[in-house]
């Protein structure tokens, strides 16, 4: 696989090259929240290849949020999709995503398979629209394996989620926002240290020349690589629309 090197930055983040988070804002003094801007019969239907059904999503549109269905979210939820149906990766694992927004990839993940057990994470103000499309999904279904959470990036992990056994960590379109980089290294650190086998696949659409900084303070705790086991062409078809799958593997 090709190992990623972002161009080294000359601004480096303190807090980052510790493994404590002390001195980093917090996500709320980031982004503090707000009424969600949720219209009551908005809703999205996603065609997944590999799966029986389509995924419906509600949405909020509001400002500075992340509960719309963003890209990188499609392309990690097909290669999902596609990896299960070729390998059973999801059977009878531990699942987490980070930066959940809609709970798009997660949902995707507890739909294809029955035995995962699946945790949504994002801010406060976001649970709400994430435990809708959660039911909107799984009620049919009558499965109660995706289960919503707060999770703030750069904070102390939550002691109430599965962390040792934590089996995979999801991640799409999380690079955004640049104040809340070193919140994410941080979180993607501590877990990482919990659990050394753990894989985290991340996804993530190029916008800004900043989100370089982004990825000089991820390399200095993570090696990436770009997703070799996709379906055929699809990597060149993603990365046309400067779409990147990567697995990171942590330093020691």
């Amino acid at each position: 696989m090709d190992d990623i090197e972002a161009p080294a930055s000359r601004s480096r983040s303190r807090s980052i090259s510790t493994p404590s988070s002390e001195g980093l804002p917090t996500f709320d003094d980031l982004l503090p929240a707000r009424a969600p801007l949720t219209l009551p019969n908005e809703e999205k239907r996603l065609v997944i290849p590999g799966l029986d059904l389509d995924v419906k999503l509600k949405v909020d549109a509001g400002p500075g949020c992340g509960g719309i269905a963003w890209p990188a979210g499609e392309v990690l939820s097909r290669y999902l999709a596609y990896r299960h149906n070729q390998t059973a990766l999801l059977e009878n694992k531990t699942i987490l995503e980070l930066g959940s927004g809609t709970g798009l990839v997660g949902i995707v993940a507890g739909i294809l398979e029955p035995s995962a057990k699946v945790w949504v994470t994002d801010q406060r103000q976001l649970l709400h629209l994430m435990k809708e499309n959660v039911h909107l999904n799984l009620s049919p279904l009558q499965r109660t394996n995706v289960h919503v959470m707060e999770l703030n990036w750069g904070e102390t992990l939550p002691p109430n989620l599965p962390l040792k056994q934590t089996d995979l960590v999801l991640a799409a379109d999380c690079v955004y926002f640049e104040p809340a980089f070193p919140l994410l290294v941080q979180t993607l650190r501590d877990l990482a240290m919990v659990n050394e086998h753990i894989e985290i696949l991340f996804c993530w659409k190029k916008r800004r020349k900043a989100d370089k900084r982004f990825f000089s303070l991820l390399k200095h705790h993570f090696y990436m690589n770009h997703v070799d086991d996709d379906r055929p062409n699809e990597r060149e078809k993603y990365q046309r629309e400067g779409i990147s799958l990567l697995r990171l593997h942590r330093r020691h």
